[in-house]
């Protein structure tokens, strides 16, 4: 699907773009708002500065796509794979991110405030100066994580593994459950 065909299909109100293969895509600054976008590929693409809130991002293939400055609020990420993603200073504001696998991410000064990232793969992200205020990480895996100057006021670790991770100078302020959490920094 071409570009111009997705903008214009998403003007006459269709949001269901499952399936479509958006393989290095140049789209910064996109708005599609409340879509479907399952199992997409964005492979490559750069969708950076977009406006993507609460649309469905299940399953998709966002292998080093450039989400930087966008705002993915109340986005689900459920399964995705964004390995060497980059979502620097992304607003991630209650997004879901169950099973994702975000190797090597960069979401250096992301807004992650409430998110839910349930047995995510987060090995090696770059998730310093974040906010994870309230945030979901149990089970998550968080070896070789950079949390430096990261909020984690009031989340949840629980099982979060956390090994080789850099927590200088992390806020672990409020009710941070870390019961069992396997630290070894």
């Amino acid at each position: 699907m071409e570009i111009v065909q997705l903008l214009k299909s998403y003007a006459a109100g269709r949001r269901d773009f499952g399936h479509v293969d958006f393989r290095e895509a140049w789209m910064p600054g996109i708005g599609l708002s409340d879509v479907r976008l399952t199992q997409v590929d964005f492979t490559g693409a750069n969708l950076s500065h977009s406006l993507l809130q609460r649309s469905d991002f299940t399953g998709a293939m966002l292998w080093r796509v450039n989400l930087a400055h966008s705002n993915l609020d109340g986005a689900c990420l459920d399964k995705a794979i964004l390995i060497r993603a980059s979502l620097v200073k992304a607003s991630l504001v209650r997004s879901q991110w169950v099973q994702a696998d975000l190797r090597l991410v960069n979401l250096q000064g992301a807004n992650l405030q409430g998110a839910t990232l349930k047995h995510s793969q987060l090995c090696y992200a770059n998730l310093s100066d974040c906010n994870l205020r309230g945030a979901d990480l149990r089970h998550a895996d968080l070896t070789g994580a950079n949390l430096r100057n990261a909020d984690l006021t009031d989340c949840q670790l629980t099982g979060a593994h956390l090994k080789q991770t850099d927590v200088t100078d992390t806020l672990l302020h409020g009710r941070c459950q870390e019961r069992n959490p396997q630290i070894a920094v």
